[in-house]
């Protein structure tokens, strides 16, 4: 899969999943109709559990943590192309994403299990993904506005940096409000829902930025002569 199929189905699937079982959980009477992007009426994670929303939405978010693993990946080589070599900053950019994508799939195969302790599991899950994601997009971004001063070798549009910026300025003002929110101990379970539900869409709104960077992308897999030589050493 190339990368900017990669990002497509990275950008559309969780938003799709997440919007249609909170539909499907309202639909059955679990939880209360609303727009939780607003009204935050209830949690992803609660829509997500009632029902048989719990079974489409564990397999696609299972698939898509993977997906997000092959995502940075895909990073981690295309800074390398940029930069003609691999960077610590490509390392360690490559690792806050997969880690992230790991505790996601961490959370969602906790998700609707009772217990204390798969309630942490799943709480810790969830605050790593929601940390180390946004910070890796973070880093990713600040190493392309390097990169855009020199485009004839980077071909990155600073219009849609500009626009990744502003994805992630909003992230981080809403997490300002909700810390402020917590600390006045002024925060509610809906302010805390919408919260959740807007960060979560704007972490997808990101990754539609690389679909547009990564338009003229191709990954291909090279097996050189000396690497199969090297491979027939190792067996012998």
């Amino acid at each position: 899969m190339q990368p900017r199929t990669l990002s497509l189905i990275i950008v559309f699937s969780p938003l799709f999943v997440s919007n249609l079982v909170y539909l499907l959980s309202a639909s059955q009477g679990f939880i209360p109709w609303c727009i939780p992007y607003i009204d935050g009426c209830t949690t992803i994670s609660k829509a997500a559990r009632s029902g048989d929303s719990l079974y489409i939405f564990r397999a696609t978010m299972i698939a898509y943590g993977v997906l997000l693993v092959w995502f940075w990946i895909y990073v981690r080589q295309w800074l390398k192309l940029l930069y003609g070599y691999t960077t610590l900053m490509s390392h360690f950019i490559f690792w806050l994403g997969v880690v992230g994508a790991i505790f996601l799939i961490l959370y969602v195969d906790f998700l609707g299990t009772t217990g204390e302790m798969n309630r942490f599991m799943r709480h810790v899950g969830i605050f790593i993904f929601f940390i180390f994601t946004p910070l890796a997009q973070l880093l990713l971004l600040v190493q392309h506005y390097k990169m855009s001063n020199s485009l004839a070798k980077s071909n990155i549009n600073r219009k849609i940096l500009h626009y990744q910026l502003f994805v992630i300025v909003l992230i981080i003002f809403i997490a300002i409000i909700s810390l402020a929110l917590d600390i006045t101990h002024t925060k509610s379970y809906e302010s805390e829902n919408i919260v959740e539900w807007n960060i979560a869409l704007l972490m997808q709104f990101y990754f539609l930025g690389m679909v547009f960077i990564w338009k003229d992308y191709k990954y291909y897999l090279k097996i050189d002569n000396q690497t199969i030589e090297n491979a027939l050493k190792s067996k012998e």
